[in-house]
């Protein structure tokens, strides 16, 4: 489709995302510990690991919601986010660096007194993406594409928990991102609206949307990303293909956390 950035695309940097030395702290407590990663276009990234591990604090700070420390570098789509200097980020560059990555969240962030459709609109109606009629043919489209476009004027509080993270979906896929973040979307859904949800993120994959997903569902990891990551204490312990970090794990951590993740589902 041509709503979304894939990695056919002309022009393609070796790496979609760049993370070089990524350090987080708050006060006494650092969070992340030197996090060095690189992500080619297309390709999809699970990260793993327990509550705490720092996996959400960094996708946060991928589009500066959350600032990275001094001497951290984030590129995407071979662009230093913010540029140069973390302390000293420039908000017009990163209010246009930001539209090129869409964000969804564990909790569905719409705006209650707005339809679906004008959810999914907001975004490409405020950066001036097109005429009103284009963007709202395009938030009519991934409407459609994410099976709601029957709900398009119904209001989130006339929605399910996963009909409402699929309009997110789409809210965030109508700014044309190269880069999706995924943090823990499934984790607030009763188990029954899981499925709809990750099938919408499948097909994402299937089209070759880069996507880094921080996720607690291991077959998900396990079927649909090119490769896994695990983290604990701020660090990354395994990095591998989904078969290399959950069927053999190397590192004693990995295997307890994975031992757990399987008797928990």
């Amino acid at each position: 489709m041509d709503e979304i950035q894939t990695a056919t695309d002309a022009k393609m940097p070796r790496f979609m995302l760049e993370m070089i030395d990524l350090r987080k702290s708050w006060g006494d407590k650092t969070v992340l510990k030197g996090i060095d990663l690189r992500v080619p276009p297309g390709q999809v990234v699970s990260l793993i690991g327990a509550s705490g591990s720092g996996k959400s604090t960094l996708l946060r700070c991928v589009n500066y919601l959350e600032t990275p420390d001094a001497g951290s570098a984030i590129l995407i789509n071979g662009e230093m986010i913010g540029g140069p200097d973390p302390s000293h980020v420039s908000a017009r560059l990163l209010r246009k660096q930001r539209a090129q990555v869409g964000m969804v969240f564990q909790h569905f962030n719409l705006f209650p007194n707005m339809t679906a459709l004008q959810n999914v609109c907001e975004g490409p109606l405020a950066h001036n993406r097109g005429t009103k009629a284009e963007i709202r043919d395009l938030a009519m489209g991934l409407l459609e594409r994410v099976g709601l476009a029957e709900r398009a004027s119904h209001y989130p509080s006339q929605l399910s928990g996963g009909q409402q993270q699929r309009v997110a979906i789409a809210r965030s896929l109508a700014m044309k991102p190269k880069l999706m973040l995924f943090d823990e979307v499934t984790s607030a859904l009763d188990p029954e609206l899981v499925d709809d949800v990750l099938k919408v993120m499948r097909e994402l994959a299937e089209d070759g949307m880069t996507m880094l997903v921080v996720t607690h569902e291991m077959a998900f990891a396990e079927d649909v990303g090119d490769r896994v990551i695990f983290m604990a204490d701020g660090k990354i312990l395994e990095d591998g293909t989904p078969a290399d970090v959950i069927r053999n794990p190397q590192h004693e951590r990995t295997r307890a956390f994975l031992s757990r993740a399987v008797r928990n589902r």
